[in-house]
């Protein structure tokens, strides 16, 4: 089976969240909204070019692309472009990352709506995000006084109940709070999965901060009680990190295109940054493939 590339498209950095351990937020590309619009456009402009290999997937991104109301008209014409070119082939997945912490939902369902109508739920790959810290504040949201957390798990809730169809990921990352909350069983995954009707998939932390580093020890203890709440979870897992499929990550800086991918380790052939999960210099991947080989 061909393994098609994904060709990543980070088209800003604005976004009106404030994760602990977000790299983008050192050094923000923040546009404007005619900003925005011109780097959808140039967007569309990449897709139609020779750089684009046709009938590949692509990922679009932010910072955060559906937390600001008034982009509703720019983001349904650019969406309607890329459902365009999912129905002649051009693009074959579409994947689509949103923190879901906002109120007006309203831009999100506009794309989701065009989803459903052109019957590309099978083709949509949506993503989003549910961290235990670092990601969502204590203060309230300004219109409904919800803490941001009850935010995105209502806004999770509501998705799932007017597109049952929709495949959504959540990705939760492996730092220290984390990991010790499952192996204190104060977060069980497969009960998280069936309460909200989709997969998590657990993520290696690229250490920003070292407080929120968990232990080698502490990851692997983790996945073993992982594996015991959900048989089976882990050996897919890893079959999914261990995917040689080329990721082509393009930031929109300096009026263009700049390819920015991470190298792969040439001994391994898995992304070098893999390597930064931890002290020990050692892959991440391999080293859970070493770990788990009885079930691989």
């Amino acid at each position: 089976m061909e393994i098609k590339p994904i060709y990543e498209f980070l088209v800003w950095d604005n976004c009106n969240n404030n994760c602990k351990f977000c790299f983008q937020r050192e050094n923000p590309r923040l546009f404007n909204q005619d900003g925005r619009k011109m780097v959808l456009d140039q967007t569309i402009k990449f897709i139609d070019s020779d750089q684009f290999k046709k009938g590949s997937h692509i990922l679009i991104c932010g910072g955060e692309i559906f937390d600001n109301p008034k982009d509703i008209n720019i983001l349904y014409d650019f969406f309607t472009q890329i459902i365009d070119r999912m129905n002649d082939g051009t693009i074959d997945l579409l994947y689509l990352n949103t923190n879901l912490i906002y109120e007006n939902i309203a831009p999100l369902f506009n794309v989701l709506d065009m989803i459903r109508d052109n019957h590309l739920f099978e083709r949509l790959k949506f993503t989003t995000s549910y961290d235990l810290v670092g990601r969502f504040r204590d203060k309230p949201m300004p219109i409904t006084h919800h803490l941001p957390e009850e935010v995105m798990l209502d806004n999770l809730v509501s998705i799932k109940k007017e597109y049952p169809n929709i495949h959504i990921v959540t990705n939760t990352i492996l730092t220290k709070p984390v990991c010790q909350k499952i192996i204190n069983g104060e977060y069980n995954i497969r009960d998280w999965m069936e309460k909200y009707q989709c997969y998590v998939n657990l993520i290696p932390y690229i250490v920003l901060d070292k407080e929120l580093m968990a232990t080698r020890n502490e990851i692997f203890k983790a996945l073993n009680i992982v594996e015991k709440q959900a048989e089976g979870y882990v050996r897919r897992w890893i079959d999914n990190l261990d995917l040689k499929q080329e990721k082509w990550l393009y930031i929109y800086k300096n009026n263009e295109w700049q390819f920015v991918s991470c190298e792969w380790d040439e001994k391994c052939g898995h992304s070098v940054n893999f390597k930064r999960y931890s002290d020990s210099g050692h892959c991440f991947v391999c080293d859970l493939k070493e770990l788990f080989d009885d079930i691989l």
